[in-house]
């Protein structure tokens, strides 16, 4: 593979303070994947995902809000996730930025802000999906990424490049026990149990009109790390 290879992307993952990076080949992934990615980028043939872990400390503190306005520790999610955030999208751009430089069109995809559609709530591109292609982790039933490493507990951002760069592994084991503990934790009632072929099923209106009341949550995020942890 050459100068991309795994070498490049421990490199990488060291020097950009990343706890995970995974690669997604495009020409060999799913149909889907190639769709979505060339839509943005022509001529992409990778996908580059960087996680960084969220503090446990801070998860522990998540319960749904018993009022508007009640100050909430729960609320420390809130710049955690801000922090996280901006140092996974300077992530993001410092690589993009490298590739450029070596004449290889490359796509950030912040870790906030990718455009959603609002009448279904699905961004343009899945950092999940890319996550699970990219070998970091699965989907559990509260639709979050789970890796053996953190369980539900990253912040995601993405990276399409023109750049050949060698596939991370993909995952063999299911990390999501099926305990339903984060459906029975939900305040919203927005998660269901999966029917058959499904990974979840939720209501993300529900999950959103909760957050929209000014109310914190991420109860299920604390209820699968409780029981992963």
């Amino acid at each position: 593979m050459g100068k991309f290879d795994t070498n490049f992307r421990e490199e990488i993952k060291k020097k950009l303070s990343l706890e995970l990076l995974g690669v997604a080949s495009v020409d060999s992934g799913p149909r889907a994947l190639k769709e979505r990615t060339t839509a943005l980028l022509p001529g992409a043939k990778s996908v580059v995902v960087f996680a960084k872990e969220m503090y446990r400390e801070i998860v522990g503190l998540l319960r749904p809000s018993k009022g508007v306005g009640e100050a909430d520790p729960g609320e420390l999610i809130g710049p955690h996730g801000d922090f996280l955030n901006s140092r996974l999208t300077r992530a993001v751009y410092e690589l993009a930025d490298l590739l450029r430089k070596e004449g290889y069109r490359s796509l950030p995809l912040p870790a906030a802000g990718c455009p959603t559609d609002q009448r279904t709530l699905s961004a343009i591109f899945s950092y999940k999906d890319a996550a699970i292609l990219a070998g970091l982790g699965t989907i559990g039933r509260h639709s979050m990424l789970i890796t053996p490493q953190y369980g539900p507990r990253q912040r995601l951002a993405c990276l399409l490049t023109e750049a050949p760069m060698e596939p991370s592994s993909t995952v063999q084991k299911d990390y999501c026990v099926n305990c339903d503990a984060c459906i029975r934790a939900c305040p919203t009632r927005a998660l269901e149990k999966p029917g058959p072929g499904q990974a979840y099923s939720m209501n993300p209106f529900a999950c959103r009109n909760y957050r929209q009341m000014g109310l914190t949550c991420g109860v299920c995020l604390r209820a699968c790390d409780e029981v992963l942890g």
